[in-house]
């Protein structure tokens, strides 16, 4: 148990042997090479997905992988730095993992622990901490308040961060504390635990775009985790593998992937993926391209999903599930377009079709109420940008509002749909038949309204351009009716 009160808690920025943490120049001193294992077993994002590695791993000439397996079972043989991080999620940290921690620090190995405070809808506990807890500290809810401060012997010339909240150390005087917020709590903190070194900061200290350009921090981030890493050898030449879910299963022509911590909620997802492929096809027209939607990963998040092609993934809390299920099925719909619509993706509602087909799955399988308000709510929220359905282009790409973007596609295939019940069917079957990738290259806007145009019946070419979206039928080599 942590006994002492925060409000009372000696907060000192100590000394700490940094000695090779930087050179004169202010470079690492040390060249030894970091083989960094992420995990993100506990929780997918895509910044943890390779981002993070990018950021502050990989610019050291090092290496940077991810665990997607039970983490005790994880091969941190040949590695000398481990990451933990999620946010609030369900997904426990079992004693076998607690342990494999604590013998790779006591081994010398590095651990870097991001998180910020968070509970999971009716969970109790910040399952992070199960973690943090044993190792001599816990994350709170108390916001950092800026400015934040930093060390000495962390030589950052700024510190930034996108918010984040505060650490609680059970024995101060067992840690250097390398951050702390403008009131002298801790956000970043640092203890020798056997004959490595253990790092708990606040997630917001480090970047979140999934596009890896906003490496903040980068120029004092890089040099610490190198140092982290310094205690444990590695073999540089022996390359590190990430380990993917060890949990691997064939149903039904689908490989289905998941972790131990995963595997309770396997069945009832397979469920509903049994149930929705066939109405899919039916509503689509089409079965996926060949070797599409081939597999079924679930990942640990309630925060959506992806698509590969060949292979979807699912956040497993998704919509409240598995207390719930539309959200489910929503999402399935929604990750399985994105696959079954290859090899060319639609140039202008990418993301709205996708959606639009989770919305119209669920409502053949019912949960029409639950779909059909969602599909209300992404309308309404679209007319608030665009009122009359004239204003915005949405073959522009890029500067329309995401509401928009989602939801005028779906607005445009309602409004075909009272003319043609199966328009989705019909504009997908004329797709595949036109558009076959061994004898054209791209798919275009232009083309996706004269398919949209064959398949409805008439010339859409002018409703489209009343509607402000910048199409032309010299852009196609389809003929329009």
């Amino acid at each position: 148990m942590l006994s002492r009160a925060l409000g009372l808690m000696p907060v000192v920025l100590a000394a700490f042997p940094l000695s090779t943490l930087w050179a004169a120049e202010g470079q690492a001193a040390s060249q030894a090479k970091v083989h960094c294992v992420v995990d993100i077993s506990h929780e997918f994002t895509f910044y943890f997905d390779g981002r993070f590695a990018t950021n502050y791993v990989t610019p050291l000439g090092s290496v940077g992988v991810q665990n997607w397996a039970t983490l005790h079972k994880c091969d941190l043989s040949n590695a000398n730095l481990l990451v933990l991080q999620s946010g609030g999620t369900p997904c426990p940290y079992l004693p076998e993992d607690i342990a494999a921690v604590r013998r790779f620090l006591e081994a010398g190995g590095g651990v870097c622990v991001l998180g910020d405070y968070a509970l999971f809808r009716d969970e109790k506990e910040y399952r992070l901490n199960e973690v943090a807890k044993v190792l001599g500290a816990e994350f709170i809810a108390q916001a950092a308040a800026e400015p934040l401060k930093a060390a000495p012997e962390l030589k950052a010339e700024e510190v930034r961060t996108y918010g984040g909240r505060t650490i609680r150390l059970e024995t101060p005087a067992d840690w250097q504390i390398l951050i702390q917020d403008a009131a002298g709590r801790p956000v970043m903190a640092r203890r020798a635990i056997g004959k490595g070194q253990l790092l708990l900061a606040s997630r917001a200290l480090a970047g979140h775009q999934p596009d890896a350009k906003d490496p903040i921090n980068a120029q004092w981030w890089q040099p610490l985790l190198a140092d982290l890493a310094k205690g444990k050898p590695v073999e540089p030449a022996k390359p590190l593998h990430g380990m993917s879910p060890e949990n691997k299963t064939q149903k039904e022509g689908l490989a289905i992937q998941c972790s131990d911590y995963l595997q309770p909620l396997a069945d009832e997802i397979f469920a509903i993926y049994k149930r929705c492929r066939p109405a899919m096809e039916q509503l689509l027209g089409v079965p996926p391209a060949k070797d599409m939607l081939t597999t079924l990963i679930l990942l640990p998040t309630g925060g959506g999903g992806f698509s590969s092609g060949h292979a979807i993934g699912l956040g497993v809390w998704w919509g409240d599930f598995p207390a719930k299920r539309y959200g489910m099925v929503e999402l399935l719909g929604h990750e399985a377009t994105h696959s079954w619509v290859l090899p060319f993706g639609e140039p202008m509602w990418n993301e709205g079709i996708a959606t639009y087909v989770g919305i119209r799955l669920g409502q053949e399988l019912g949960y029409k109420a639950e779909a059909d308000a969602t599909l209300k709510g992404w309308i309404a929220g679209a007319r608030r940008h665009d009122p009359d359905m004239k204003k915005l282009d949405l073959a522009a790409g890029k500067g329309i509002p995401h509401e928009v973007a989602m939801a005028k596609p779906m607005w445009i295939f309602e409004e075909l749909r009272k003319e043609r019940a199966d328009i989705l069917a019909r504009y997908f079957q004329l797709k595949r038949k036109l558009f076959d990738p061994a004898r054209v290259k791209r798919y275009t806007a232009d083309d996706s309204v004269a398919v949209l145009s064959l398949a409805v019946g008439r010339d859409l070419f002018p409703w489209f351009q009343s509607l402000g979206v910048k199409v032309t039928r010299s852009g196609t080599t389809v003929a329009a009716p």
